[in-house]
């Protein structure tokens, strides 16, 4: 299945209609048809859109899962803040190494990004 057949399942089993999804997408009604028909491929900040207002994974969107996620859903705020103390009690070196390897991995499809190396002071020491 291909994006463009993807984004018209999820449209298609929406409850709302195609106009109102094009609003609360901030898009245009022939840009969101544009979508649906493959004519026009949405940009990264569209597809992450796409994947919360549909409550699936960017992944299945793009192709990437083979099957739609149903159990797909944002990270609840007990979640997130169980999180937030993890990084807080984290050494600045260690939020740093944190924070680029969840860069690399969500950058991981395009295979463009390259991460710059990390200097602990470990490191410069040798």
């Amino acid at each position: 299945m291909s994006m463009s057949e993807r984004i018209r399942c999820l449209v298609k089993r929406h409850p709302k209609s195609r106009q109102q999804i094009a609003s609360d997408l901030y898009i245009s009604t022939d840009c969101l048809g544009n979508y649906i028909t493959g004519r026009r491929c949405p940009d990264a900040a569209m597809v992450r859109k796409m994947a919360i207002y549909f409550q699936v994974s960017a992944d299945y969107i793009l192709c990437v899962t083979p099957t739609l996620e149903e159990n797909f859903a944002l990270p609840s705020v007990e979640q997130e803040q169980s999180l937030l103390k993890v990084f807080r009690s984290m050494s600045p070196i260690q939020r740093e190494v944190f924070l680029h390897s969840g860069y690399g991995i969500i950058n991981y499809a395009s295979f463009q990004h390259v991460l710059p190396i990390i200097n602990s002071p470990a490191a410069s020491k040798s």
